[in-house]
């Protein structure tokens, strides 16, 4: 047979092997993993000598402001950003204009994303104490997971324990699965009132602001309820060992919780924070180096389920409002096209395995949202979604070159290696020669 498209000379990578393949595509989907010098003929061929197929990335952690403040980031240049880093597939969040807390707003967006995704993309919804009632109509129209904060931040309620009781005995009547930003409003409150007292507002009170101590205690909470309900979820954003190894432990004691972390909690610290913020203000805030140092151990070593952007971008000018006050800036950094390139960089440096990475940034995010295996695998019958890396390519990362609506970087300057080399979504490429080449329109909503 003839197909679509071929990839020879490659080496593909899965979550558990990686092997010289020829890789066939017709139709949108993988037609064939063949031996590397098959005979074959097909419509295009891909020359991938020297390079590494990947799974596509699933990013179910974005925030691309759309419909709302698109002054900090839009979906068409969202979706590019994440064509750029190797993504493929995005969940955006549910904090934009209207706030997605019902199933008519979800499908309301979905229609106005329809004509301004790049990338395949699905729709998380808020999991808050007002609208547990209408949980079971999200989940009929296909919603990711429902996203909640057990503290007061970017504006949403926080989700105390007796609330959250009722809105994850309803997740799981329905099947759902629930998202949360772990860190404790008491602790988070209280800090704040002693740090304001004391008349500080430079980088340094953003650790204390946002404790170890607040996040530890918001994840203790969250296990025990769920637990109780029986809910499937994950935490947001970890940040330091510690609350990684509370959900290795609550695993262990058969709750059904996944570690998700980011990549800036691999590369910046304390020191970062005091010395750049507001620019590298996000929360939970980096830990210190020695956190820094044993979270990569706790990759390796498979205690964190997935690595997600929590892409937030905010504008210089509104993280400039910050530099005499850290309490005047929002939270949130860009990182949809830096996360696979950092990955690939602790591969290069020795922390990670190839199969790890390709394990927290496409195959078990599918997993986890129900989107596997049509997403998130090189195997027949799967999304012909791919990114093609070359892992030994020594670049800088400069903001000049963020496709990211904000145009920065914490990471401009750094010298890494490994890049994402072209990306592909159903067969056809989103991104290639430094350039994102796939139309607004192109990418398709994804349901649960």
């Amino acid at each position: 047979m003839t197909y679509d498209l071929v990839v020879r000379g490659g080496t593909v990578v899965t979550a558990t092997d990686s092997f010289e393949a020829t890789v066939a595509v017709s139709d949108g989907r993988f037609a064939g993993i063949l031996d590397a010098d098959a005979p074959v003929e097909a419509d295009e061929v891909v020359d991938a000598t020297g390079l590494h197929v990947l799974p596509g990335g699933v990013d179910p952690h974005v925030h691309m402001m759309d419909p709302g403040d698109t002054d900090r980031e839009d979906f068409p240049t969202g979706t590019g950003a994440a064509a750029a880093g190797g993504i493929t597939t995005v969940g955006e969040h549910h904090r934009t204009d209207p706030t997605v807390l019902s199933a008519d707003v979800l499908e309301q967006k979905r229609d106005y994303l329809t004509d301004r995704a790049r990338v395949d993309f699905g729709l998380l919804a808020g999991g808050h104490p007002d609208n547990v009632d209408d949980i079971a109509e999200l989940e009929e129209v296909g919603t990711l997971a429902y996203k909640s904060f057990t503290c007061e931040v970017h504006g949403v309620p926080a989700l105390q324990s007796a609330d959250m009781h009722r809105l994850y005995s309803e997740i799981t009547r329905v099947g759902g699965i629930s998202m949360v930003h772990p860190e404790d409003e008491l602790i988070v409150n209280a800090n704040r009132e002693r740090i304001e007292a004391e008349g500080r507002t430079d980088g340094s009170v953003i650790p204390e602001w946002r404790s170890k101590l607040a996040e530890q205690v918001a994840v203790s909470t969250t296990l025990r309820v769920a637990k109780e309900t029986g809910t499937p979820l994950w935490f947001a954003h970890l940040s330091h060992p510690e609350v990684v190894r509370q959900t290795t432990r609550a695993k262990e004691d058969g709750v059904r919780v996944y570690a998700e972390t980011c990549p800036h909690y691999f590369y910046l610290t304390r020191e970062d924070v005091e010395s750049d913020a507001p620019y590298t203000m996000f929360t939970p805030p980096a830990r210190e180096e020695s956190d820094r140092e044993e979270m990569w151990t706790l990759l390796a070593d498979g205690h964190i389920d997935m690595v997600n952007a929590d892409h937030a971008p905010s504008t210089r000018e509104q993280k400039a409002a910050g530099e005499d006050d850290v309490f005047e800036a929002p939270f949130g950094i860009p990182g949809v096209e830096t996360v696979l390139p950092l990955l690939l960089n602790g591969v290069s440096e020795g922390r990670v395995s190839l199969e790890r990475v390709v394990d927290v940034f496409a195959t078990g995010p599918a997993k986890i949202t129900d989107l596997y295996p049509r997403k998130g695998a090189i195997r027949v019958g799967s999304d012909a979604d791919f990114t093609l890396v070359d892992l030994d390519r020594t670049w800088t990362i400069r903001d000049e070159d963020i496709v990211a609506k904000c145009g920065w970087t914490p990471f401009d300057g750094l010298e890494i290696t490994g890049r994402v080399e072209s990306t592909y979504v159903r067969g056809s490429p989103v991104y290639e020669e430094r350039r994102v080449v796939g139309e607004p329109g192109y990418g398709e909503f994804v349901a649960r």
